[in-house]
């Protein structure tokens, strides 16, 4: 076909690009007519598999049309998940946090600041023992009170202003 102006594609804008076709992949299957968007991925099971693992879903929803086909939900604008540290997680990795640099020690204190390791709050899972002092935005109620119990302090940031909430007091 190389004699030939079109190379056996009909006209000889036709084989240019996607366009003759319809598109890369699965592009305008849904939209040709009278055709069985399920029926024509129905005989590659092979295809299918590849494309439900690509996707992390089932085989069934692609044979289907249900993965590609239409859409599904929204996407909130607000979707922030809480950044969460647990107090036993301190408590376990306590040594290995000061050697690191995450808690300074300045005199006799051990200070933990949450707020520059991007963490939005502190939970109280566990049990805790260790005298020390954290900054952070947001603490639940039984993680400060283990953190008092211990002897130890919890300062709450909230922008620029600090509340200081202490055992003392």
């Amino acid at each position: 076909m190389r004699g030939t102006n079109s190379h056996g594609w009909g006209h000889k804008k036709k084989h240019r690009g996607s366009g003759h076709r319809g598109g890369f992949g699965l592009a305008g299957t849904g939209a040709r007519g009278d055709s069985q968007k399920a029926g024509l991925m129905s005989g590659s099971a092979k295809f299918l598999r590849k494309v439900a693992a690509s996707k992390g879903i089932k085989v069934s929803d692609v044979k289907y049309g249900k993965s590609y086909f239409g859409k599904d939900g929204f996407k909130s604008l607000n979707n922030k998940k809480k950044e969460v540290l647990s107090i036993s997680y301190i408590e376990h990795n306590f040594d290995k946090l000061v050697e690191m640099g995450v808690i300074v020690k300045e005199k006799s204190d051990f200070i933990l600041d949450t707020t520059i390791l991007n963490y939005d709050k502190i939970l109280g899972k566990g049990k805790f023992s260790k005298k020390i002092t954290i900054v952070c935005h947001e603490i639940s109620q039984s993680a400060k009170q283990a953190i008092e119990a211990a002897g130890g302090k919890v300062v709450l940031t909230s922008g620029n202003e600090e509340i200081q909430s202490s055992s003392e007091q």
